[in-house]
């Protein structure tokens, strides 16, 4: 029972970070594929969750599917995954306290992304598509879903997506300080369920919802692109120097020159 203090928590979390630059390729690749399938999977779990609902339901609607969502997380957090956005802020702290290199947190930014796409796409194409999953009665929600992730100006896609990760990232935090299980399901459920009543986009995620939008005829290749590229740096922002660099500057270079 109980939790890691402040101080504690930053120590783990660059622990972490250190070891999960540290992984082989074919380690962040396995568990990369394995973070986008989790992810995928609570995408498609909350479409159909928002799908199933009555329209007079109205913003009910959107509240059962955000808790629905945060399963994905929760599975990679305690079972095993490695998630882009959780590793920007990880990773990045181990890079800050100089226990990494550059060119380690680069490669394990690369191969992280690289693979949570490859397993997003997975779910989406023969989970979500080929299975019918998402077809029928559920085509209208999953258009309706990723043109809601697309049909957003530069601007709003990109402070969107720095609050998103400091929400993310703050679950992955917390799901770190956590002692025992139920703790670390409920400090991963709450901000995730946040980001997602909000709105907010998160790369991965994206990964997975737009894709599904494109097969069910409602999106294309190119807008996925630009979304994921603005989103993927705007997630770096909120959870790599938002919370990754202000937690480090308060109890790491801050409570050193207060000695």
């Amino acid at each position: 029972m109980g939790a890691l203090s402040p101080k504690e928590l930053l120590e783990e979390a660059i622990l972490r970070g250190k070891h999960k630059a540290d992984y082989s390729i074919m380690t962040m690749a396995t568990l990369g594929i394995m973070a986008g399938v989790f992810i995928g999977l609570a995408g498609v779990a909350m479409i159909r969750t928002m799908g199933s609902m009555p329209v007079e339901w109205g913003t009910l609607v959107n509240l059962l599917g955000a808790m629905v969502f945060p399963v994905g997380l929760i599975c990679l957090l305690l079972v095993g995954g490695e998630l882009v956005t959780g590793n920007m802020l990880s990773v990045s702290l181990a890079l800050f306290a100089k226990e990494i290199s550059g060119k380690s947190w680069l490669r394990n930014m690369a191969v992280v992304t690289l693979f949570n796409l490859m397993g997003a796409l997975f779910v989406a194409y023969f989970f979500g598509y080929l299975s019918g999953t998402l077809q029928g009665a559920f085509i209208d929600r999953t258009i309706a879903v990723a043109r809601g992730r697309i049909d957003v100006a530069p601007v709003q896609l990109f402070f969107s997506s720095v609050a998103c990760n400091i929400l993310v990232c703050t679950g992955v935090y917390m799901n770190y300080a956590a002692k025992d299980f139920i703790g670390k399901i409920f400090g991963t459920f709450l901000p995730i369920m946040a980001f997602v009543i909000a709105g907010y986009q998160h790369v991965v995620a994206n990964m997975f919802l737009i894709p599904a939008g494109i097969f069910a005829g409602g999106a294309t290749w190119t807008e996925f692109m630009l979304n994921i590229s603005i989103v993927w740096i705007g997630n770096l922002v909120g959870g790599g120097f938002f919370m990754g660099g202000l937690y480090f500057m308060a109890y790491r270079i801050s409570m050193r020159e207060s000695r």
